[in-house]
């Protein structure tokens, strides 16, 4: 077994680092050159690219900030308590995300939704054209979107843009996409695939009680619905100026309901019928408040207990994360607001989504080190726990998720072993590999950028495009191109970073030619 050498010590197949090991103290260790070389280069990156001081610490890679001049030059940004990322405007520093970014904070438009539906996310969805999977989110968080978006607006009210000209009116968008939903029930009121063999009676048409209809069936429960009568009867109790506004579509959505399934009957529920036992008769009425903060209040009510219920029965959540950026569109920006009395209402919503600023941080990760350490799947070692690091780098600030008072005590870096492997740096961008090598193919790829994003981005379709491929007869330039173009669709960088993509692909080009050919 190999010995400790400045605060590095060899354990089976890792070496365990201390936290208080100096980064001139692992560079000048041929232990860590020879069993972690990606380690060793993207240490001596950071520190020719002034980004480490020789003093610090392993502890301190840990507490790497992202790179962006933006910081503290004139209005706070995103991060400092301002209302958006300046480094997204023309004209920002090219040391920003090609990626989109990510929200230190919940978004002002999905904070100012009642019902915390993830407005930024389905905005995201209709810039990339992914109209379908936008409905979609959207009937995770509100099927009843046209009865109560147009009558709301308060995540309109919630824009950042209302500080500079116009905010982008996200519950217009909401409605029209509300709209389109309840128009084709063939596609999203569809019954259940899956029979829980579950019956649950609603004891009233009420608000909460037809919002958690739609969950509860979803998720293949057989819903009846007891003492039923019009939308507009349903609504009566909100006044007239509420029940104007959404009787139709509120009927609508019963209509649709019953398309999928849903059972309506003017009887009660004690009535005698022909149908199995009831596992569940709800009674959800709602606060009482009779106005539109009662409406939404029972659309969350109906929601949640539809949830509790069918996680109690052993069925998974409809509320499921997600994705990991948020992109913007760097031509949309400059538009102003659509025209809402257009005929073409799509053409009107896809404008005034491409408007969003997309309220993330732009700053990229350029910590080659990090970059390493994420590329090789190290475990960051605490006084409390262990943390993997794909789950630790995956934060823009993932120093602040430390418990009160827990503190960094070592790295456990897994040996390279026969792993071909090395850190490669252009300006601020990073690419860390690693390749294993059998017979002539390879057998496993790993490529992780840094300096791109918030975060490291780890290439995993590039990587399948390379595995099982003969060396000899890899094209470093056709190659780098194909790997780079698993990712090209995501891209959306600012008008003065567009030759970012092109620095990756001469790095990837430059891993390529490196690997051994014998």
């Amino acid at each position: 077994m190999q010995q400790p050498s400045g605060g590095i010590t060899p354990l089976d197949d890792v070496l365990r680092i201390s936290g208080d090991t100096t980064v001139d103290e692992l560079l000048a260790s041929p232990l860590l050159c020879q069993e972690a070389p990606a380690v060793a280069q993207g240490l001596a990156l950071d520190r020719q690219a002034g980004l480490l001081a020789g003093s610090e610490t392993a502890a301190d890679l840990l507490r790497q900030d992202l790179l962006c001049l933006c910081r503290g030059q004139g209005d706070p940004c995103l991060r400092d308590g301002g209302s958006t990322c300046p480094a997204i405007r023309e004209g920002g520093p090219a040391e920003v995300s090609v990626l989109g970014g990510r929200s230190p904070a919940s978004p002002r438009c999905q904070a100012a939704c009642p019902l915390s539906a993830d407005l930024p996310g389905i905005l995201q969805l209709l810039r990339e054209g992914s109209l379908l999977e936008a409905r979609r989110t959207l009937m995770k968080y509100l099927p009843m979107a046209d009865t109560v978006c147009q009558a709301c607006g308060r995540c309109t009210g919630g824009c950042v843009r209302s500080a500079e000209d116009a905010p982008v009116a996200v519950h217009r968008i909401i409605h029209w996409m509300g709209q389109t939903i309840s128009a084709q029930p063939e596609i999203f009121f569809v019954p259940p695939r899956g029979d829980s063999r579950k019956w649950i009676a609603l004891a009233h048409p009420t608000i909460a009680s037809l919002a958690a209809a739609y969950y509860l069936r979803r998720m293949g429960n057989h819903v009846v619905v007891f003492r039923d009568k019009p939308a507009a009867d349903v609504l009566a109790p909100y006044g007239a100026d509420l029940a104007g506004v959404m009787a139709g579509p509120l009927e609508t959505y019963r209509q649709n309901l019953a398309h999928m399934g849903v059972e309506f009957t003017p009887d009660s529920p004690d009535a005698p019928a022909d149908r199995p036992a009831f596992a569940l008769t709800l009674d959800l009425q709602g606060p009482g408040s009779h106005d539109l903060e009662d409406v939404l209040d029972s659309i969350r009510q109906g929601r949640e207990e539809a949830r509790r219920i069918n996680l109690d029965f052993g069925l998974k959540s409809f509320l499921e994360p997600g994705g990991d950026f948020c992109t913007f569109d760097r031509y949309g920006l400059t538009q102003p607001p659509a025209d809402w009395q257009a005929a073409n209402q799509q053409a009107s919503a896809l404008r005034e989504a491409s408007r969003c600023l997309n309220c993330s941080c732009l700053g990229v990760a350029a910590s080659s080190a990090c970059t390493a350490l994420y590329m090789l799947e190290t475990a960051l070692v605490t006084d409390r726990r262990t943390i993997r690091a794909q789950d630790y780098f995956a934060q823009i600030t993932p120093w602040q998720t430390f418990q009160p008072g827990e503190t960094p005590a070592a790295l456990e870096i897994p040996m390279s072993g026969d792993f071909h492997s090395g850190c490669l740096r252009q300006g601020e961008i990073t690419l860390s590999y690693a390749f294993l090598q059998a017979g002539g193919r390879v057998q496993i790829a790993r490529l992780v950028f840094g300096g791109i994003a918030p975060v490291p981005v780890r290439l995993a379709q590039g990587e399948r495009r390379l595995e099982h491929r003969k060396v000899a007869a890899l094209d470093p330039q056709a190659d780098a191109a194909a790997v780079l173009e698993t990712i090209r669709p995501q891209l959306c960088p600012t008008a003065n970073n567009t030759e970012k993509p092109a620095a990756m692909e001469a790095l990837l080009r430059q891993c390529l030619a490196g690997l051994p050919r014998g």
